[in-house]
């Protein structure tokens, strides 16, 4: 009975996936068509010519680390197509929700945490910006780390025995490197935790079982950084590798700038990241009303602190907060615990209150991201521009193009390779990094035949200016092609 149980339960977490990545995921979703994909179009060109023996960072370059173009790798590995990612993500978000399904599980009764399951799923939907983002493959190893957390802060015997199960502590170091290499920010959460973790063993005089925590969280770190690091020194490329994945991210983490100038501003961050908020808030709330769960307070507070910090001083992309998931279920698990503690009625009214109206603003904002997006959705209009502009070139012209400041979209759907590393978005990647200036402007001092360029190019217009010629313009949508002389 209990195998058929959870056989209906991963049933259930596939058919919450396929429907939330089939609307939500449109970048690889099979019931679109040439949808906008934007950074999604860069890890699918990327992943499609690593299949064809194209180096990352070597023959195509970008800001993130190679995990993101391994799992597109994988899926146009599997079905040569966008179809395969979907899968792949397919898989991903399944073992997330099932993961979540059993934290929950740790304090609802199965009917009640299938039926709150679907608050993260519908935070997934409405941050996930067209699927394929870099938090999405880390998902499954933060929801199973989030789980072994309550697990041990639930059990009074570890407390006692003031102990930190060491295998736990391999699964944090499996989040710290796989956040490494895609980015590392994503685990501010776990390494807040594990920080506390360590304190606390430190406090407790448990030198022992920290520095065995140690070693596990080491060698789990080393379990996947060893291969890739591998790999790319056998291929002379660990250099690239290096700077794309962390040495340029510093420059680019300081040139990030909060977007919180104006009132809709501050209110669609604290929509995005509602997960992390109610966390932070309940947190408090744990501290103050809950004295047998400071520890866990505690270890909530900076989890839930540290990704808010991080949120807030970044650019605030929406996707930076899937990061958050599992924060709901562990928020939902502390109220359920405060709830039943609770003497005061007017306190537990207001806990129930709390949570009902995250309830409606996570549903809210799962509906209207899904009608902002059709109401955008419109054939990709960007990409019909290019292709206007483009139309009459000779058949050949793919062989040596590079497109500036443009949506990588047409490198996408038009089969095009381009012939330089930095393909895309060449400004923005260069802005607050100067050693990124110097590789672009060397790579652009090369001989592609045309250049299509969306905008003012601020980092190549002298290049633009002595050794291109403009063949053809669109003032409309300000693009211009760049013919060399």
């Amino acid at each position: 009975m209990k195998h058929k149980s959870n056989l209906w339960v991963l049933l259930y977490c596939v058919a919450l996936a396929f429907t939330c990545l089939s609307v939500y995921g449109y970048t690889t979703s099979p019931f679109y068509h040439e949808p906008g994909a934007g950074d999604s179009a860069i890890f699918q060109l990327i992943g499609k010519e690593w299949v064809d023996g194209k180096l990352p960072y070597v023959a195509l370059w970008d800001l993130k680390g190679p995990l993101i173009f391994f799992m597109n790798y994988l899926g146009y590995l599997l079905t040569g197509s966008r179809l395969g990612v979907f899968i792949v993500e397919m898989v991903s978000l399944t073992i997330t929700l099932y993961l979540l399904w059993k934290l929950l599980r740790t304090g609802f009764s199965a009917k009640y945490s299938s039926l709150l399951l679907l608050f993260p799923t519908f935070s997934f939907a409405a941050n996930n910006v067209g699927g394929n983002c870099v938090e999405e493959y880390l998902l499954p190893l933060l929801a199973l780390s989030f789980y072994l957390l309550y697990q041990w802060l639930s059990d009074p015997d570890q407390q006692q025995a003031a102990n930190h199960p060491p295998k736990y502590a391999f699964v944090y170091g499996l989040v710290l490197v796989f956040s490494l290499l895609t980015r590392l920010t994503n685990a501010l959460g776990i390494c807040a935790a594990v920080t506390v973790i360590a304190f606390w063993l430190m406090i407790k005089g448990r030198f022992k079982n920290l520095f065995s925590n140690l070693l596990y969280f080491i060698v789990g770190f080393a379990v996947l950084f060893i291969p890739f690091a591998s790999y790319f020194t056998f291929h002379h490329a660990f250099d690239e590798m290096w700077y794309g994945t962390f040495l340029y991210n510093l420059d680019y983490a300081a040139a990030s700038s909060s977007e919180l100038h104006s009132l809709p501003a501050i209110l669609k961050a604290l929509i995005h990241f509602a997960d992390t908020w109610l966390l932070l808030f309940v947190s408090v709330l744990v501290l103050i009303a809950n004295p047998r769960r400071r520890l866990a307070g505690l270890i909530w507070l900076f989890v839930s602190l540290f990704s808010i910090v991080w949120l807030l001083r970044g650019n605030g992309y929406p996707h930076y907060g899937l990061i958050s998931l599992p924060c709901i279920c562990i928020a939902f698990l502390e109220v359920k615990l405060m709830v039943e503690n609770a003497s005061s009625r007017a306190f537990r009214g207001f806990v129930i209150l709390l949570s009902a109206l995250y309830g409606l603003v996570t549903m809210v904002y799962c509906a209207r991201s899904y009608l902002v997006f059709m109401s955008l959705y419109d054939e990709n209009t960007e990409l019909a521009r290019y292709r206007t502009l483009l139309g009459d070139l000779p058949a050949d012209y793919r062989r040596s193009f590079i497109a500036y400041n443009c949506n990588p979209d047409l490198y996408l759907y038009e089969n095009i390779v381009p012939c330089y590393r930095f393909f895309v978005f060449q400004d923005f990647e260069c802005h607050g990094s100067n050693s990124l200036k110097a590789k672009m402007r060397e790579e652009f001092s090369g001989n592609a035949k045309w250049i299509l360029v969306k905008g003012h190019a601020r980092e190549i217009a002298p290049i633009l200016e002595t050794r291109y010629t403009v063949f053809k313009n669109d003032t409309s949508c300000d693009l211009r092609l760049y013919k060399l002389k």
